[in-house]
């Protein structure tokens, strides 16, 4: 009787499929503390309680994605990692202003849903939600078969922070001759995968190299907030597509970020890259993170309080006044 009607599974579209993977996800945070959170994950909306320590709240809201690292994983089978790319990358920005993370959503668009890559994706999203100390409060799960190319995928995060109005950092403190230092990063993180790609395509590498490419990007939330909390942070910035310059740039455009190049050198794998795919230095500076995931700007005086706090934290240049936003040193 069905003979010739076409339906939405047809097309592409399992539903039954989608209500087993919405479940699947249920199993994965049942057993969770999760404190903020009023409603259950499966229901329209999360609703977020905020904690009662705040005097005068107000929430930071930051979305991001994995961008073409997914593309890497995809040619590794490996996903295990970029649910915490996904995490790293909204609450890193957060913590740029001060917001200590609470509550994350992410949205998974795929062109066939396989439930066990989606899970092994939920995963790392809670694996990078205990590095921030945030929670995962829902999210979408869109199957898109004539959108999306053959078991491809996209991800997109949106986080959700809280602060106090008074301890907002937006950069408006930051004054000529403070200090700037840099917080290490953990390889590439989660951008110029496009170019990474390219160079992965066109030029013979072992897995090995691949699979440190798949390194997951540096959560700075637990130890940023340290430093917040006990020091004056005049500005902060999360190094991603644009490396240094574009990102230090704009924290106040009032004032010159200068770097001295010879304190952040090209080593290890960014090297590696460099060499392989015949990328001009300067091109690796605009592009990537080049080892330095994360910057704070303070005053000359709070610096060697800083570096007891983090031994991680060092030196690589300072605020000054000119006509330009920023400069390379060396």
């Amino acid at each position: 009787m069905n003979k010739g009607k076409i339906n939405y599974k047809s097309s592409g579209v399992n539903i039954d499929e989608g209500q087993k993977f919405i479940e699947d996800i249920k199993s994965l945070t049942k057993k969770r503390d999760l404190k903020n959170t009023l409603i259950n994950i499966g229901g329209f909306s999360g609703y977020v309680k905020p904690p009662k320590k705040y005097k005068d709240p107000v929430f930071a809201l930051a979305c991001d994605g994995v961008g073409t690292k997914i593309t890497l994983a995809l040619k590794q089978k490996n996903l295990s990692s970029i649910g915490i790319d996904l995490v790293a990358m909204c609450v890193n920005d957060l913590v740029v202003s001060g917001a200590t993370p609470l509550t994350f959503l992410d949205y998974y668009g795929v062109s066939k849903l396989n439930r066990n890559k989606g899970k092994e994706i939920i995963r790392g999203i809670l694996k990078g939600c205990d590095q921030a100390g945030c929670e995962l409060i829902g999210g979408e799960t869109a199957e898109m078969p004539n959108h999306y190319t053959k078991d491809n995928f996209d991800l997109v995060g949106f986080a959700m922070g809280i602060n106090e109005r008074k301890n907002i950092i937006d950069g408006s403190k930051v004054r000529k001759n403070n200090v700037i230092l840099a917080l290490p990063s953990s390889g590439f993180h989660s951008n110029g995968y496009s170019l990474i790609n390219k160079i992965i395509n066109s030029k013979k590498t072992d897995r090995k190299l691949q699979k440190k490419l798949l390194t997951p990007t540096k959560i700075y939330v637990k130890e940023v907030l340290e430093l917040t909390k006990k020091l004056k942070i005049n500005g902060m910035a999360h190094i991603t597509g644009g490396g240094l310059e574009e990102n230090l740039s704009r924290i106040n455009s009032s004032y010159t970020m200068i770097i001295d190049r010879d304190k952040c050198k090209l080593k290890g794998i960014f090297l590696e890259i460099m060499k392989l795919g015949n990328i001009a230095r300067n091109e690796m500076y605009k592009v990537f993170n080049c080892g330095i995931g994360f910057c704070l700007i303070l005053d000359r005086k709070d610096v060697e309080k800083a570096k007891k706090i983090n031994s991680k934290l060092f030196e690589i240049g300072y605020v000054s006044k000119t006509e330009k936003k920023f400069i390379f040193k060396n």
